[in-house]
């Protein structure tokens, strides 16, 4: 009997010691990103459809995150979208190889970086947003504050909680409202308003706290600028975690 205790004993000092520490979870959030173009005719019901759902989710509380990137590779045919990037078309062509798509089009919707489909369907949409807001990010933007230093630039700092490893930090600068009189290509005659114009995108190597400084231009007019900030997984290509700042 004595042995039996002794060998329970060493067993019990012998076996390692496992960690069955919980993972960080928070509250649900969505980011849509939308790559559009103002020389697409098949562009405005998706830009209508993207405002429609920030107002909503304004109204309804959700916490929905919304950015509106304008591609320049359509710009050929009679309109040069002013609020367009190579940069955003760059960026929406790493979401062309993760998804094993044949090429770039628009409109394109992405809903948390898991899933890609037509802009302007609004039953795939309100699908995918409800699939998201029933599960819960992985970090939490502590703080994310904004302000203009002495060079008039527009330095943001951010501190996170959870786990940011293997992770891209994405900062967008966007303008809240814009309409724009279109005068030439597909879309010539049409006053076209979008929300949520992405201006100014940066990218980074995801840490627990940090900072970045946006240009003096191009920005948003004073009361209709935002900062938003999300958190992405560089392989997965998964947001998960994602706030907003609006700019006095």
């Amino acid at each position: 009997m004595k042995n039996t205790k002794i060998l329970i004993f060493l067993i019990i000092c012998l076996t390692p010691l496992v960690s069955f520490k919980k993972a960080l979870t928070f509250e649900p959030v969505v980011v849509l990103e939308l790559f559009t173009s103002q020389g697409c005719s098949s562009c405005p019901p998706a830009d209508r459809l993207l405002s429609k759902t920030i107002s909503n989710a304004e109204a309804n509380g959700k916490k929905i995150v919304a950015l509106s990137f304008h591609v320049d590779y359509w710009n050929y045919l009679g309109w040069k979208d002013p609020f367009s990037s190579k940069q955003f078309s760059q960026y929406q062509g790493e979401y062309v190889n993760h998804f094993n798509l044949r090429s770039s089009y628009t409109p394109q919707i992405v809903v948390n970086g898991t899933r890609e489909f037509v802009g302007s369907d609004e039953k795939a949409l309100e699908k995918a947003i409800k699939e998201s807001l029933a599960l819960e990010s992985e970090v939490k933007f502590k703080n994310l504050n904004a302000l203009f230093n002495d060079k008039k630039e527009l330095k943001v700092t951010y501190e996170l909680v959870g786990n940011c490893d293997k992770c891209t930090i994405h900062f967008a600068l966007v303008s809240l409202s814009e309409t724009t009189s279109i005068k030439r290509g597909e879309n010539a005659g049409l006053n076209l308003t979008g929300h949520n114009i992405v201006k100014q995108f940066i990218s980074i190597k995801a840490t627990e706290k940090g900072e970045v400084k946006f240009e003096t231009n191009p920005l948003p007019t004073i009361g209709n600028r935002a900062i938003i900030a999300y958190l992405q997984n560089t392989y997965s290509f998964k947001i998960i975690g994602a706030a907003q700042l609006k700019l006095n």
